[in-house]
């Protein structure tokens, strides 16, 4: 199924249809910041298992977490310091993802060998809706295809609409990765350079 929703303001109804989807153990694909990502609820082990099979990785490969605000994020990462919590606000919501320590309240799928969590607070009208209608995180993958190629909504609904429960169109994606970087230690270490700009602060 294809859905299309306004890029800035999606409708409510729809928002509400793809958030019991969720609820119901779906398996989606949506627009982020950056690209179109596989997501589902984070407690959804067997849509978890399908995007393992999808983009045929192995089962201890995390994905990443996706988090509503600073105080959803707190409950699956260790505690940090006010000098990065002052940073992050500076560049959140935005085309970053963040590598923390993980807490013990996350899903084995979710971290890493080294006890780590990648996590994303997205800046994207339907993700920040749905988050919101859900109130529990989300988890997701980059689709298994080059980024540049994500610009043509229906080839990729023609691509994936057999094996997801619905794929959503809701404005353009620009067609770059996010941004990585490690904020275990200070300052944040570059893992990946993408969409998101070096702050100034590590420069």
């Amino acid at each position: 199924m294809r859905f299309y929703l306004h890029p800035i303001n999606p409708e409510i109804r729809l928002v509400k249809q793809l958030a019991e989807r969720l609820q119901d153990g779906a398996l989606l694909v949506l627009p982020t910041d950056t690209v179109y990502a596989f997501v589902t609820l984070a407690q959804n082990k067997e849509s978890v298992a399908q995007i393992q099979r999808i983009k045929d990785l192995p089962k201890n490969k995390p994905l990443t977490l996706y988090c509503r605000d600073f105080s959803q994020m707190s409950g699956y990462v260790r505690s940090q310091g006010n000098q990065l919590f002052r940073f992050l606000k500076e560049i959140l919501p935005g085309p970053y993802t963040l590598i923390f320590d993980a807490a013990k309240s996350l899903p084995h799928y979710a971290v890493t060998k080294q006890n780590t969590v990648g996590i994303r607070i997205i800046e994207h009208a339907l993700i920040a809706a749905l988050l919101a209608a859900l109130d529990l995180p989300l988890i997701g993958s980059s689709l298994d295809m080059a980024p540049e190629g994500m610009h043509d909504f229906e080839e990729i609904a023609d691509r994936y609409e057999s094996r997801v429960s619905a794929v959503v169109s809701c404005g353009d994606v620009p067609g770059e990765y996010s941004t990585i970087l490690d904020v275990r230690s200070w300052p944040p270490v570059l893992v990946r350079t993408g969409l998101g700009e070096i702050p100034i602060t590590m420069a």
